[in-house]
């Protein structure tokens, strides 16, 4: 098997068992969530699953995903949207600790 092959393989993710990480209570602007955006078309996914940390000044809003996995946080000026593996109401907690 190729490096690459196996590099990829590495970063192949279980979808039926994808779960937020165990982020601990943080103070100040950043703060960081579980990425749950997919690449489409492949399985490597080397981000999903992985530690993301948003800017609160950047956030615009938030809302439940429209594939009811996770949280879309949308951020100003159409920069980006996140998703996470967090469920709304710990997404809303998180941002007002």
């Amino acid at each position: 098997m190729s490096e690459d092959k196996k590099e990829e393989k590495k970063f192949e993710v279980d979808y039926s068992n994808l779960k937020p990480l165990d982020i601990k209570k943080s103070k100040g602007k950043f703060k960081t969530f579980t990425n749950g955006s997919v690449i489409q078309g492949t399985e490597f996914q080397p981000y999903l699953g992985k530690p993301l940390v948003v800017n609160l000044d950047e956030i615009l809003s938030i809302y439940p995903s429209e594939d009811d996995i996770g949280t879309s946080i949308h951020a100003i000026n159409n920069q980006s949207t996140w998703k996470v593996l967090e469920d709304f109401d710990t997404v809303i907690k998180r941002i007002s600790e």
